[in-house]
């Protein structure tokens, strides 16, 4: 097999070490025939620096054969930006990494990544990565799952190993640490390393052992080190604790051969990881093939290639920020904690000892260079049809073949889970071969009571008719649409909910209804899909940590049958029996929340739009049934408008609080004018969905959910704003501001332009027919739900 590599080498980064060490593996397989090409580095200081690496191996790695775009069987690329092109070869590997749980400014090949929208790679294209974190936070990207493989990285156990006491002991009184417990940490001490942790909780082991020290190996040749640990200790320490805390820290900038670098992970006593956000710790393989015992921040790269034997896991959170539109994962570890478990480790010699047996023998059963080569080749010789185009498909599911499901749900509420439940059972039952049971939940509330006629009474016959499960009762699918969700597993081979996330997160009433600390947690321990609306609102459940590729976007729909234009004459006649023939009629409908739906801005609009459209008219559907819907108005009224333009709007709109039937709210859109929706966070935005398939205009906001099932052929789009804030509570919520003297140009548009109903009367609709009905939504469902099955 030919395989060329295209890389940095001989520079004191984790690409460039990786590379040299995998291209030294590589040319002891006598099968192989390699070649190379050297890639700049990514800023003109990065010179090739000499003596990295022993004698002989730099000698072997000098000799090997350089090339470009030779003729290859496998092109493998480890450097920075990421070139996601297909190479000359059959197959190409890119080394991939994202620490920070996305990629960010590393790749300009990209789309932006705000809406996590898939981005089309070529099949004969895959990414290595070194852990599932990173592997994660690709997917979080929108780069394929089946594209994406694990293969972590390795050790030399050649330069990395324990030494003898005697030699340790001796190397400890020449550096003159016989006296001292030494804890040690190599990275750019940077805030993804863990510094501030690391200073804070140091600060306070000293105090009950003074014979503690720190050992802390930067790098200026990337990072000015320094620097950055000037600053973390002015940020998270006392002046009296800097003073401390500067009299036992040993900093080392220059850079050091491999064989130094090991001589003192040999030399130290334990060796602490608090990751913030990495893509993998090689360090910790480094100092754990060196006999160092490990604390490390949980939840991260390193607890996928520890074992408990020799490690202590501090307590960490996971959290998210947003830095320019976009979303940054990381973890925030327990520095008191981290303290308790430093601590620990000075007490307990025997563990240490331990340790240095117990943790070089696992790394050399698992992560030596050999291990990773051996499974990179396994991948260089995996079969892929070359296709220089399209996306992977995976294999379709015949829904003619026997299936059974359980759907937990509400029913007969005026709840949009609700009426996407029943939607979506009535669709079922329309398979021969697929056996639907149907389990009603609890409200959320005693407060809410079931009401009927919500439906057609020939479509709550058949919902009346789907069978309850028995408590024994085993299928192939249990299906949750109902809230707070529930991830726990069900007896069916696999589980899946239903639930959206409106504010860009999972938010912690939700949680606390849950009863879970950690979406990301409960998520990981459970094999459970989420099945979710929107981009936007996949990206909210990936931003609270669900796992990335058991998040699945499947859309809403509509039933043609309810929700499409009438005939001019028909619809004149129902405008006169409503009394809007001599009006412009906005219509909105929702729970009329001022901070989630905007009826703060509806309002403002509406009353400049009186000012110079007296005959425009704003009519309101609430949900009296379930949400005080009439006193937010009321509310949102006195804290939006003046008395003035509160006298002029009073006569000019209407709010309707009960419940209707679908075919009665079908008719709102059809005799109105023109839909609006100047939104700051929703999961999907059904309304909008129905009004264009009513053949309306329809005004909403840009960049939230329904950029999903809209372009601007087919609605008026509200400029916005990404923002985000942060409630008293320390949760963190995103959300779109809408520009509002753009929504009142685009509402005083619409009734300027006369023709605009007849001109979008047949495209809305016919759009939304071909893709968004529930009998299309309901296919793609259960493709995803029986999919292996």
């Amino acid at each position: 097999m030919k395989i060329h590599v295209e890389g940095w080498r001989f520079i004191p980064h984790a690409y460039s070490i990786t590379n040299q060490f995998q291209l030294l593996e590589l040319l002891k397989r006598s099968q192989l025939e390699i070649t190379h090409q050297d890639i700049p580095g990514l800023k003109p200081q990065w010179k090739h620096l000499n003596g990295l690496f022993p004698p002989p191996l730099e000698t072997q790695l000098q000799q090997i054969t350089q090339a470009i775009n030779p003729p290859a069987d496998v092109t493998i690329r480890l450097y920075q930006p990421f070139n996601f092109n297909s190479s000359q070869s059959k197959k190409t590997l890119i080394y991939t990494t994202a620490p920070w749980g996305i990629l960010i400014d590393s790749s300009p090949q990209l789309k932006p990544l705000f809406h996590l929208k898939n981005q089309i790679i070529n099949p004969d294209v895959t990414m290595i990565t070194p852990s599932q974190w990173s592997r994660e936070g690709l997917i979080r990207s929108g780069l394929n799952p089946e594209q994406i493989k694990v293969i972590p990285w390795g050790v030399d156990p050649k330069i990395y190993y324990p030494l003898d006491e005697t030699e340790r002991n001796r190397l400890r009184k020449q550096w003159g640490w016989e006296d001292y417990f030494i804890f040690f940490h190599v990275g750019s001490l940077q805030d993804q390393d863990g510094i501030k942790p690391i200073l804070k909780a140091f600060s306070r082991i000293i105090e009950r052992y003074p014979q503690a020290r720190l050992v802390l190996k930067g790098s200026d040749f990337f990072h000015d080190s320094n620097q950055w640990l000037t600053s973390a200790s002015q940020q998270v320490l006392t002046e009296e604790e800097v003073t401390k805390v500067k009299q036992r820290v040993a900093y080392f900038n220059q850079t050091l051969s491999c064989a130094s670098l090991a001589q003192l992970y040999q030399i130290s006593d334990a060796y602490l990881a608090v990751d913030i956000a990495t893509a993998f710790n090689l360090s910790v393989l480094e100092a754990a093939a060196s006999g160092l015992p490990i604390i490390y921040a949980s939840g991260g790269a390193t607890e996928e290639i520890i074992n408990p034997e020799f490690n202590l896991k501090i307590d960490t959170r996971f959290k998210t920020r947003i830095i320019q539109n976009q979303s940054q994962f990381f973890l925030h570890p327990n520095w008191k904690h981290l303290a308790e478990l430093m601590q620990e480790v000075i007490d307990n010699s025997t563990w240490r000892e331990q340790a240095r047996k117990t943790a070089p023998e696992w790394i050399n059963q698992h992560y030596t260079w050999k291990h990773t080569v051996d499974q990179l080749l396994e991948v260089c010789q995996d079969q892929t049809a070359i296709s220089w185009a399209n996306p992977i498909i995976k294999d379709s599911v015949c829904l003619s073949d026997s299936h059974s499901i359980i759907v937990e749900g509400w029913r007969d509420i005026p709840h949009s889970y609700s009426f996407i439940n029943s939607y979506q059972l009535l669709e079922m039952v329309k398979y021969p071969a697929l056996k639907v049971f149907h389990k009603d939940i609890k409200y959320v509330t005693s407060d809410w009571k079931p009401s009927k006629h919500l439906l057609s009474i020939e479509a709550e016959n058949i919902l009346d008719q789907i069978t309850v499960p028995k408590t024994e009762e085993q299928v192939d699918v249990t299906l949750r649409v109902y809230c707070p969700f529930n991830l726990t597993a069900s007896s069916s081979k696999k589980t899946a909910i239903f639930g959206c996330t409106e504010w860009g997160i999972v938010p912690r009433s939700i949680l606390n209804g849950m009863k879970i600390e950690c979406f990301r947690e409960a998520h990981r321990n459970s094999d459970t899909l989420i099945i979710t609306s929107s981009h936007w609102s996949r990206e909210g459940f990936i931003r609270s940590g669900a796992v990335p590729e058991r998040v699945v976007v499947i859309p809403l729909g509509i039933d043609p049958n309810i929700y499409h234009p009438l005939p001019e004459e028909k619809r004149q006649e129902l405008r006169k029996k409503f009394g809007w023939d001599n009006g412009f009629i906005f219509l909105n409908i929702g729970v009329m929340w001022n901070e989630r739906q905007g009826i703060d801005r509806i309002l403002k609009a509406f009353a400049q739009i009186t000012e110079k459209y007296p005959q425009a008219r704003l009519v309101l559907k609430g949900r009296d049934a379930i949400f005080p819907s009439k006193d937010y108005l009321k509310q949102a009224t006195k804290d939006t408008l003046n008395e003035t333009e509160i006298q002029r709007i009073s006569s000019r709109m209407v709010y309707i609080g009960n419940n209707l039937s679908s075919l009665e709210m079908a008719q709102l859109y059809q005799a109105a004018d023109a839909y609006v929706s100047p939104y700051a966070a929703e999961g999907f935005n059904l309304p909008v969905l129905e009004a264009m398939a009513s053949g309306i205009p329809v005004i909403c906001t840009d960049g939230g959910p329904t950029d999903d099932f809209t372009d601007e052929k087919l609605v008026y789009k509200i400029r916005s704003r990404f923002e985000q804030i942060t409630l008293k509570t320390g949760e963190t919520r995103f959300f779109l501001e809408p520009d509002q003297e753009h929504l009142l140009q685009l509402m005083e548009m619409v009734i300027q332009k006369e023709t605009l109903y007849q001109s979008l009367q047949k495209i809305g609709p016919d759009f939304v027919s071909k893709r968004f009905t529930w009998k299309i939504v309901v296919e793609q469902l259960l493709k995803v739900l029986f999919h292996n099955l």
